[in-house]
């Protein structure tokens, strides 16, 4: 009788063993990019919370008191924090809509810096202001934190306003 050799089964064992340990780590790291992204495509941007946010630009724009102090102090400031409706004529109004929304923190920024601006806040707050693209014409932005841990951002205002 033969010997068998013992050396070839050992390093075709090996050799499997990597190859499925390989794919094995590679289709981890797959699920946890789709998951990360998923996560992320849920959190940053829902449709509900950007027309929340349309809904904060036409009470912007119905107060013209709202946008005469946009206009004038954006500039000296960085952003200007609405949460509490103290820049609208009509409190109520705001308070109300604020409350429909479930908005918990909600600013008003230039278009093009909004990733220096908001900083002191939650650390997943300030990821999705990183995140945020400046590209665009409009000259305000909203950066809204939702109370059930989604954060949204609209841009408004013409360059010719």
């Amino acid at each position: 009788m033969k010997k068998k050799n013992r050396g070839f089964m050992l390093a075709e064992t090996l050799l499997v063993t990597t190859f499925v340990a390989g794919v094995l780590i590679y289709l981890y790291i797959q699920f946890s990019n789709l998951e990360s992204n998923y996560s992320e495509s849920y959190s940053y941007n829902p449709v509900n919370d950007l027309y929340s946010l349309q809904d904060v630009v036409i009470l912007l724009h119905s107060d013209s008191n709202a946008m005469k102090y946009i206009r004038k102090n954006l500039a000296d400031e960085k952003y200007i924090d609405i949460s509490n409706c103290s820049i609208f004529t009509d409190y109520d109004k705001c308070h109300k809509l604020f409350n429909a929304i479930n908005v918990d923190e909600i600013f008003i920024t230039s278009n093009i810096v909004p990733k220096q601006v908001i900083q002191d806040y939650s650390k997943n707050f300030t990821k999705f202001i990183n995140k945020i693209n400046t590209n665009g014409s409009e000259v305000y932005r909203v950066v809204a934190s939702f109370n059930n841990n989604t954060y949204a951002t609209i841009r408004f205002g013409d360059i010719n306003e």
